[in-house]
Parts: C-alpha cells; structure tokens; sequence
C-alpha cells in the first residue's frame, strides 16, 4: 500500500465494506491503542461478529491474514506517535528533539506521574487482596516474565527477598518451562506482561493450567491473551505505543504493584517480616564499605 497507514486504507475503503464488516472498522478506529495485542476472536466478540468477518475485513483492507493486520496497526500507532516536527523524535507523545533539559526532565516527570495516577485508579484492592492472599498461603512463589519484563519479575524477587525465601526468580525461558510443569499444587507463578500477549505467556500458561498451581497476571490488557491463563489479574496503568517497549513509565506503573503487594504482604505477619527484614540487613551490612 506504498507505505500507507492501515488506519488510512480503512476510512479511504469503508464505503465498500459490507454492514458486518463497517462494525469491526468502527470499533478498529476508535480503539486504537488495543489492536497490537488483541485476539481475533476477542474482537469478533466486541464487534459482535463472527471470526470469519475478522478474516475477511482484513483481506478487504488488504493484509493478508489477522496476525499481518496487527504489524501494520502497531506500525501505524508508531508512526502516528512518532509524527509532528521532521525529527521524528517523539518517544513520549509530546517530547520534541527541540525541546530544552528542562522541558524533557517537566515532560517527564508528567509522565511518570500520570503513570502512578493511572495505574492507581485502575487499581481492585479487592484483586490485590486475594493475590496477597495467594502469595502469603504458597509454598514457593515463581517471579516470571520476558525481555523487559523480566527485569520488573527481578525486582518482585528481590524486594519479596528480604522477608521471605519462597520468592524466586528464573530468567531463561527453557527453565521457566520446566518449573511451571512440575509446580506443587500450593505453588504460585507471578508473571508480569505489559501485552499480556507474550507467546511465552500462553506457553506457560498451558503447562500451568495442567497442574494446580495458580498463575497471577500483571498486565495493562484484561482481555489479552494471556489473561485466560490467569487465576487472578492486576491491571497496571501508563499507556505505551509499540515504539516505546521499555517505557519507564510502564515500569512505574509496575514496580507500584509490587510496592503495594510487599507492604500488604508484610501487614499479614508484620512480626516475622521485621525479624527477617533485620536480618538481612544484618547480612549486607558487613559488605558496605
């Protein structure tokens, strides 16, 4: 389409698409954000269409299968994101290579801060207290996830660490893969996914519904792919378009999560958490020079 926007095809093609098909794009067009992580079905599903629409409504626009449909929408919110001045330089939605010092640490910091609000606000305390709930009750707890994720399952490792010793962390997917088929039914995956759309995700997820251990999903898609793998789900906020993986505002909304889930966790048994707290710092001290 000689580089052309997916999102400009649609609307240059809606008056030949067929009344089932005009559903999908108009819920396409409004929703934006969600298309790269999206499942056919769960689309079918909002446009109350069936799957087969799905398919043809991306041959009409022509891609050639839903899966090509997704690249060239995340290409498209890319491209969006990242238009305005000709330096293309745009990361964070508003954030101009002509911009000052100043500006970038005030644009910044907005982001940041909003990426708290958001994921407060999309915060169920109801959620976060069977997760607790599940965390303190498990045998051994297993901090998961994949490329800049797994950085964020580290630090969930490594906070829990200094009162607990059930937390672990596994980076290499082969071993995750092994972990999770021979989990304990008292035993608990603590994944964290941005996408929730992971292919490793679905991979572990499947192994795990065949045994009787639970997996928590840390995600800003509810209705991700992922999500139906999931016992329990938290939603973290700050919203990032496909250029921006890594986004630290994503991993704010993130490290929020665990901050909460530590200090509730700790309010199940404050006793034991200060003696073991004060025995790890006991332990570092002596390394500080």
């Amino acid at each position: 389409m000689n580089g052309e926007s997916i999102f400009d095809v649609i609307i240059q093609g809606y008056s030949s698409l067929t009344r089932s098909e005009t559903r999908v794009a108009d819920y396409i067009l409004k929703h934006k954000p969600e298309l790269p992580y999206i499942m056919s079905k769960t689309l079918a599903d909002a446009c109350q269409v069936s799957e087969a629409t799905i398919t043809r409504f991306c041959r009409s626009v022509g891609c050639a299968s839903f899966n090509d449909f997704k690249v060239r929408a995340a290409q498209a919110i890319s491209s969006d994101s990242t238009s305005g001045p000709a330096s293309g330089y745009d990361l964070y939605g508003d954030i101009q290579l002509e911009d000052s010092l100043e500006q970038k640490c005030q644009k910044l910091y907005r982001v940041g801060t909003q990426a708290l609000q958001q994921t407060l606000d999309l915060l169920d305390y109801g959620a976060v207290r069977k997760v607790v709930d599940c965390l303190y009750e498990a045998d051994n707890v297993y901090c998961f996830g994949q490329g800049n994720t797994s950085i964020i399952a580290m630090d969930a490792w490594g906070r829990f660490s200094s009162i607990t010793s059930k937390f672990h962390w596994i980076n290499d997917f082969h071993m995750q893969a092994i972990t999770a088929a021979t989990l304990g039914a008292k035993d608990v995956i603590l994944y964290f996914s941005f996408s929730g759309a992971m292919r490793e995700l679905s991979e572990l997820g499947g192994l795990v519904q065949k045994t009787e251990a639970k997996l928590i999903l840390v995600t800003r898609f509810p209705n991700s792919p992922g999500s139906k793998f999931s016992d329990l789900l938290l939603i973290c906020g700050a919203d990032e378009a496909p250029n921006q993986q890594g986004s630290v505002a994503v991993k704010l909304g993130q490290l929020f999560i665990i901050d909460v889930l530590f200090h509730e966790y700790c309010s199940k048994d404050a006793k034991t958490a200060l003696e073991n707290r004060e025995r790890t710092l006991n332990a570092t001290a002596p390394m500080l020079l």
